[in-house]
């Protein structure tokens, strides 16, 4: 089987800091409709992960409509205890590439009347 990989960077604010000590949990579909578990990393002081390898469909399914998805879709959920979590669904790992899924973290209790949430992200399919 094929394999793509993802890594993860986790920044806050606009100026790209870093968030060192976010976990970040990577889930795929598992059977019955339920999720599974895939990976449970910390970011390090450039707040990234090390590259995750996950399995892929082949690279061919990917060059005619009438053909299967040639990606696997994942969830990423980056939590910090200083920081809103953030959910991003719909990931898509392609054989042999690395995907860099970027996550901005917002301070928690930077907004007024704000209780720390976690904001969920779908990412659309690429229409292949």
């Amino acid at each position: 089987m094929p394999i793509g990989y993802l890594r993860i960077q986790a920044v806050t604010s606009r100026a790209r800091v870093p968030v060192e000590n976010a976990t970040v949990t990577i889930s795929g579909a598992g059977s019955g409709g339920r999720r599974e578990l895939i990976s449970v990393q910390l970011t390090d002081d450039s707040g990234q992960t090390p590259p995750v390898s996950i399995e892929t469909p082949a690279a061919g399914n990917s060059l005619s409509p009438d053909q299967a998805q040639g990606w696997t879709e994942v969830s990423v959920s980056v939590s910090h205890p200083d920081y809103d979590g953030i959910v991003v669904q719909s990931v898509q790992i392609f054989p042999g590439v690395t995907t860099v899924q970027d996550t901005v973290l917002i301070p928690r209790g930077s907004m007024p009347g704000d209780p720390g949430e976690t904001d969920v992200f779908d990412t659309p399919d690429q229409g292949l």
